[in-house]
Formats: structure tokens, sequence, C-alpha cells
């Protein structure tokens, strides 16, 4: 639940506030207990399988309703409700001011579709991670932090780790994973240090220089993470009993997140006061001997002008002599596929840039979506009848023979890796030009590839599908939602592009 206490200003006081109400209420029943009491039950590995569902299933309930009166209590403390009370003019309803929230509504969603992710505890991972960080001071530190963001339990992590991606051919001191996409102007890059941005940035001409004015170049943040830049390094957030699994905020937009990132930094720079000028951190660290990795605590000595958010740092280059426009548009595989996101990514096209670059986590994944779209942008501007990728690509002869395809179609495995599903078959029978449209997107994802496969990821999640265990709903269901993105983002590129 400090997932969602995190988005709100006024999180930890309303959850408080919430808390003391539900124990007022406890003579009837206490929803917090509840949800402990059914955790316990399916967390006993002795109960047979029919009550472990059972109390999944009804302690699922009860976190929704939980998690509905905090952000109840968070609308209840925010000036959408000041009218109510005679404070402002603002009277918006509780209903609407939820579906303003698509990243609460995300979350909302999460605990249904996988509940046993919320109800099961890792005790062994948890005891593991606590040994390693082998310091009773450090984890007293950390459960008594008590920030908007950076709360209980929450540790700040160094965005890099052991066995992480690197580029193959573009080499940028601190950015781990440079790819760009063959014939088009479109980078991408895992989250750099501030020297990586700076080098990534005049890789690609983007430094004012005399008599030069620098090219122009649209850098889009996709991250849906809180991230912080401390001493020139990047740091997440994440939790002390789960170091390595991400926080992000599924459906969050561009200004939320930044606002979160905002008051984490505040959360930050209260702790360097309050201990002298010093605040833990963590890291992964590799062993060699274990061949196994470990997060690490560690104290940093820290000033105030060392703190800086995403948009603060790009900020600061742009007045250090970068021609550079920033957004932040969160996009990543776990997010629906919505045309207002296209819509965004799409937006960022400026016929005086020179180039687009996109940051994301690892460089790979779900940045491959936002770099499809703007190929397509960018292909629309110059597509007078005859797409001029189709036809770059045929005349290097990088289409198979047509003998071939009639051979390979015959073949379901490479229907499915070519993605011709049902659904997007379908679509293409509906759309004037769909065959040929299909065509061209299927190029440009493949160009696309170095950063992420969009077709690879729906048959991925489809062969995971076949290898599910039938008993297992939770994972079945998981991945079923999961391919059906993937599905969905490939449609969406095949609209755009038509």
């Amino acid at each position: 639940m400090w997932k969602i206490t995190r988005l709100f200003d006024n999180g930890v006081e309303c959850r408080e506030a919430l808390d003391a109400i539900i124990d007022r209420c406890s003579a009837l029943q206490n929803i917090r207990q509840a949800v402990l009491q059914y955790r316990k039950v399916f967390n006993q590995q002795h109960v047979e399988p029919r009550v472990r569902r059972v109390a999944l299933n009804r302690g699922a309930e009860y976190l929704e309703r939980y998690f509905c009166l905090i952000a109840f209590a968070a609308y209840l403390g925010s000036e959408a409700f000041d009218g109510f009370c005679g404070q402002g003019e603002c009277l918006m309803t509780f209903e609407d001011w939820l579906h303003q929230r698509p990243e609460i509504l995300a979350m909302k969603s999460s605990i249904r579709l996988r509940p046993g992710r919320f109800f099961t505890v890792p005790e062994e991972l948890r005891a593991s991670l606590e040994s390693q960080h082998g310091d009773v001071v450090m984890e007293a530190i950390v459960k008594a932090r008590n920030g908007s963001v950076l709360g209980k339990g929450s540790i700040l992590k160094m965005y890099f780790f052991p066995g992480q991606r690197t580029s193959s051919h573009i080499q940028i001191r601190g950015a781990p994973h440079v790819f760009k996409v063959d014939g088009y102007p479109v980078y991408s890059m895992a989250t750099p240090t501030i020297i990586g941005a700076k080098e990534m940035l005049a890789y690609l001409g983007a430094k004012v220089n005399a008599g030069f004015s620098g090219q122009k170049v649209v850098v889009t943040d996709l991250r849906e993470e809180a991230v912080v830049y401390i001493n020139g390094t990047p740091f997440v957030l994440r939790e002390l009993n789960k170091p390595v699994e991400t926080l992000k905020h599924v459906g969050i937009t561009g200004p939320v997140v930044e606002h979160m990132e905002a008051r984490l930094k505040e959360d930050i720079l209260s702790e360097v006061r309050q201990s002298g000028g010093q605040m833990l951190l963590h890291r992964e660290e590799y062993n060699p001997s274990s061949n196994q990795s470990s997060v690490v605590g560690y104290w940093e000595n820290i000033f105030a002008d060392d703190v800086k958010t995403p948009a603060e740092v790009y900020a600061t280059l742009k007045d250090e002599g970068y021609n550079i426009v920033y957004k932040r548009i969160p996009l990543t595989r776990e997010r629906e596929a919505l045309a207002s996101d296209v819509d965004e990514i799409q937006s960022c096209k400026d016929d005086s840039s020179g180039c687009y670059l996109y940051v994301s986590h690892t460089g790979f994944g779900g940045v491959a979506y936002g770099m499809a779209i703007i190929c397509c942008r960018l292909d629309a501007e110059v597509n007078y009848g005859t797409s001029n990728v189709t036809q770059s690509l045929a005349d290097a002869h990088l289409h198979s023979p047509p003998e071939e395809s009639m051979s390979l179609q015959t073949s379901e495995e490479e229907a499915r890796r070519m993605g011709d599903y049902r659904d997007i078959l379908s679509l293409t029978r509906v759309l004037i030009h769909g065959p040929k449209s299909k065509a061209d997107v299927d190029i440009i994802i493949e160009r696309c590839a170095g950063a992420g496969h969009l077709r690879d990821d729906i048959l991925h999640y489809s062969k995971e599908l076949e290898q599910v265990p039938h008993d297992d709903d939770e994972h079945q269901a998981y991945l079923m939602d999961m391919g059906i993105k993937a599905l969905r983002l490939v449609i969406s590129i095949l609209i755009l592009l038509h």
C-alpha cells in the first residue's frame, strides 16, 4: 500500500488518518486485520488448495477496499473536494477525480489480476536480503524513514546493476545501452549518468559551440519510476525486502511522476539535513565466487546541489548549451496501448529537430514502442504513395522470394513470428491499404529490434501461456494480459501508419 501513498502529497497523513478510523470501527470489522488474516491462511502451504484459493480471493477483495479507502482519503484532502467544504470553487466528485488518475485505476486492477503478488510472503528472500544488508543500524534507518515518497522500508538503489545490457556498436561512457534505428534519426539509451547524458548529446551534435548552433535533439523520457540523480548518478526507488523489483506506476502521467520525483528530492534533502550531510544509499554488487548479485548499503556525502530530478538535469544541460527539448511520457510494456500515448509520442515530431532520443530503464523493452511510433510518423511525412521504408528494403533484397514466402506461410510457427494473428489479419482486411501497412510496420519493428522486438513479445507470451499448468490461474491471467497488451501495441502502430 506504500505504492499508492507515494502518489499523493499528503499520502502518509491520509493513510494514518484512515488507519485510525479503521481501528475505531474495528468492533465491526478491521479491514487491515482481515487482509492480514487471509494472507496468513494463503501462505500456509499445508492448507488444501481450495481453502488457499478462497483466502486469496477474499483477501484481494478486502485489499481492494482498503486501497479504495486510501484513494478516497487522499481525495478528501485534495483541492477537488474543497468546494464541498466551502473552501474553494472546485466541486469534483470522487468518481471524476479517480478517472483523472489512470495510475490509481491501473494499480486497483492489478490487485484483481495478480492477487498472489500482493499476498505471497517471500520469507526466505527477505531473510537473505536482510543478511546481505548486514548492518542493523542501516536497517533501522530504512525502516524509520517517513517521507511522502521515501517512506518506511524504502531504499534508493543505484540504477546500474551487474549484467546490464550494453551497446555493441555505439559506445558512450555513462550510457549503458545505446541503439540507433537504421535509416532514421531515432536513438534510445538506458538511464545514463549526467556525464553519460552529456556525452550522448555531444555524440548527437547537440552541443552549441562557436560557429555551430548545435543540432536540436528531442529527448523523451519513458520511465514510469521515480528517479533522482545524486552526485551525477541515477538512483531509483525500491523496497528493502524487494530491492530488485521495479516500482512502476502503470498508467501514471508525466506531470504526476515528475511531481513524485520533486517530492522524493525533498525527502532526500530532509534526511541529509538530519544526518549531518550523509545518506544511506544502495547498489547491486556481483560476487564471482558465488555467482550471485547482492544489494548492499553504503554511506555517501551529499550536498543540496548534488540532488537533482531528471527534469532538472536536462534543464541544466539546456542552460549549459545543449540544444534539447525534454519531455516525460511514461511508457512501458505493462501499459495499455492508448491512443493518447500515441498522440503524445507523435506530437514530439519537430520539423526543426535533427534527431530523437528515447530514455528508458534498460534501453530495451517498451522503448521500442515509442521508437516505432516516431519512425512511423517520420515515414508518413516523406511517404508519397509508396513507403520509402518498404522500397529501400526491397532494393536491398531483404524480402524473401515469393516461393520462400509461400513456403513460410505454411508454417504456423512462422506465421506467429511474423505477427499473422487473427485480430491483426482481420484489421488488415478492414483497412484500405491494410496488407501494405502491415508490411511497412513489420519492417519498422525489425529495424527497432535492437531496443526490443514487439512481435517477438507477443510470441513469447503466447508460448509461455501454452506451458503454464492449468491450475495456475494467476500466472495464466498475467501472461494473457501481457500478451494482449503486446498485441494491442502492434495494432496501434498499424492503425497509426495507415
